[in-house]
């Protein structure tokens, strides 16, 4: 008799188990309900084994102590499965599968995260067809890494953004290639998958000591440097104009601030597409003197994560940086 494939379902909260309270407000429900909801799965040859949060969170709550109990589940629950899916709220699901890409660099297995824009106990949801489909791809096993599936795409887990707060092809990967698509078959893009035997290496601490700071035209900059100055900040997302300017001088307050405290540096742009190309302009000649490490083609949620991780992790300036300056699971 075959074996069917192992699935570990972790339910983390969010639109896709929610139901209205009295009052007509969402609230996040059961996972066992949940599954209640969706006789499909059965016909999926797959022995599902199920974990939640204690407390199933909306994702405006979900960060980095979240994050880590994710990796956590999947790190204790990694030699007895064969892949894992968690349904997660969609708001931050792009900022922690950023934060598991990173986290869980060389896993070699299936994450796929998945949520949905209306509770799965509604009649128009699109939660039960992406639930399903996240777990026909963590069952075939054919992605190994980090991934987030939603209407009817596979996107990498590092390369994603919610774009749309309503529609239901409210992800997109701007920059980069897909992983799958969907048609009358699940339809896989291996040119897209990570290439190379990458080392399995599981980070284990996690904090919050970054900052991201948007340089808008309307900024107070004596504001901004008090708080670089003032707070134990160890490290910074820069969001920059276009291919990369910035409305710094080297006698302005915040860039002051910035080359005092020598804290490392990443930059994304603030554009939807298109990348970072740092010293193009004379408007962005100050970020090479302070040393900032261009994000090319991230996301500002892979910077900001990946920045997170790098602190979280190593204590030096320079390895913090030449960790950021490589492309650690195809973000850049």
């Amino acid at each position: 008799m075959e074996l069917k494939p192992k699935i570990l379902v972790l339910y983390t909260g969010g639109t896709i188990g929610m139901v209205k309270s009295e009052s007509g407000t969402y609230v996040p429900f059961s996972l066992e309900g949940l599954l209640g909801c969706i006789p499909e799965i059965n016909a999926l040859g797959v022995d599902l084994h199920l974990e939640s949060f204690k407390i199933p969170l909306d994702s405006a709550l979900i960060g980095p102590g979240e994050w880590l109990e994710i990796v956590n589940v999947i790190k204790n629950n990694y030699d007895l499965v064969d892949g894992f899916v968690v349904l997660h709220g969609t708001d931050t699901m792009a900022y922690t599968s950023s934060a598991l890409s990173f986290m869980l660099r060389g896993i070699h297995k299936p994450v796929v995260l998945t949520g949905a824009q209306v509770p799965i106990y509604e009649s128009d949801s699109d939660g039960i067809s992406n639930f399903i489909n996240a777990l026909k791809i963590a069952r075939d096993g054919v992605v190994r890494e980090v991934s987030l599936w939603f209407h009817e795409t596979l996107f990498k887990g590092a390369c994603v953004t919610k774009f749309d707060s309503k529609d239901f092809n409210g992800f997109s990967s701007p920059n980069h290639s897909h992983l799958a698509k969907k048609g009358s078959e699940i339809i896989y893009n291996k040119h897209a998958f990570l290439k190379g035997n990458i080392e399995r290496n599981f980070f284990k601490k996690i904090n919050s000591k970054v900052k991201f700071l948007n340089l808008l035209p309307s900024v107070n900059k004596q504001i901004e440097a008090k708080v670089i100055q003032e707070n134990s900040i160890q490290g910074i997302v820069l969001s920059i104009f276009g291919s990369g300017t910035v409305p710094l001088v080297q006698n302005d307050p915040v860039f002051l601030a910035l080359k005092n405290k020598k804290l490392p540096i990443l930059a994304v742009t603030e554009c939807y597409k298109g990348g970072l190309e740092i010293g193009k302009y004379e408007a962005g000649s100050v970020l090479n003197e302070l040393g900032v490490i261009s994000g090319q083609k991230m996301t500002k949620e892979a910077a900001l994560t990946k920045l997170i991780v790098a602190t979280s992790n190593f204590e030096s300036t320079e390895k913090i940086n030449s960790y950021l300056s490589k492309n650690q699971v195809g973000e850049l």
